[in-house]
């Protein structure tokens, strides 16, 4: 196949994609990012993860200062230092999943325009750069654009999550296949709201940028990446990509682990 043509901006997942099952962004992958912009296509991170956490990846490949995190719940340009787009999960909501947690004895992180937050369920497990709060009042002044439900137990968060259905909110992402135990054994849902995912962080910032979706190209292995398969014009799945992300995709790469964006980048653009 021929180079691709008229990309202008490419999306680039960070866990199981960017970063390789060491967490780290290979020379490799960095050189070939640094390419493609020196083209002057821009490289933005679209992620789960809190924005700050976007924000030093980003810093890191000398990608574009703006990021898509939380699942598209936030987009944030860090050189402007301010919020191009954030959902805002409505506090009633909060509340009563703050008060089903407590009950359940289920850990919970808040992911806010300021700062990572967590219940006493999850102390001295995920004590480092977050905030440990006592009440829900505590969050009355805060915008949470995104929480996450942390347990060690299936059952527990299989029940959480139709609870969580049940206030008309989404699912953004999960523990792999939500069957494999996450960090220090822990399995994970991560929540936004309705309608709120990838794609539609993706085509808001194209509005924001002025680009046409047909000019993009995107990175991903989870299901968290298919609506952001959709949103663009050509979608790339890892080689440790899932079943259903490989199904979805225009090309399959190498693995992360094999330095697949880098392959597939020089390859093709």
């Amino acid at each position: 196949m021929t180079k691709l043509e008229n990309i202008k901006v490419v999306f680039i997942d960070i866990d199981g994609t960017l970063v390789n099952s060491r967490r780290r962004v290979t020379v490799k992958t960095r050189k070939s990012i640094k390419r493609i912009i020196d083209k002057g296509i821009i490289v933005v991170l679209c992620s789960g993860r809190n924005y700050l956490s976007c924000v030093n990846v980003s810093k890191n490949v000398l990608a574009s200062s703006v990021v898509i995190a939380s699942n598209g719940a936030q987009i944030y340009d860090y050189k402007r230092k301010e919020f191009l787009y954030i959902s805002e999960i409505p506090k009633n909501k909060l509340e009563l999943i703050w008060n089903y947690c407590d009950d359940k004895q289920i850990g919970i992180i808040f992911n806010s325009n300021q700062k990572r937050l967590i219940n006493k369920y999850l102390v001295g497990s995920f004590s480092e750069n977050y905030e440990f709060i006592t009440d829900f009042s505590e969050l009355q002044d805060i915008i949470i654009s995104q929480f996450i439900l942390v347990s060690k137990f299936y059952d527990k968060l299989s029940e959480a999550r139709d609870f969580i259905l049940n206030l008309d909110l989404a699912i953004g992402n999960f523990s792999s296949s939500f069957l494999k135990q996450d960090t220090k054994g822990f399995l994970t849902v991560d929540v936004i709201n309705k309608n709120i995912s990838k794609g539609s962080g993706v085509l808001k910032l194209l509005e924001i940028l002025e680009i046409s979706s047909n000019n993009s190209l995107c990175f991903g292995d989870f299901v968290n990446d298919l609506d952001m398969f959709r949103v663009c014009k050509f979608s790339v799945a890892m080689g440790n990509a899932c079943d259903e992300i490989k199904k979805n995709a225009n090309f399959i790469t190498y693995s992360n682990d094999n330095n697949g964006v880098a392959y597939f980048l020089d390859k093709y653009l």
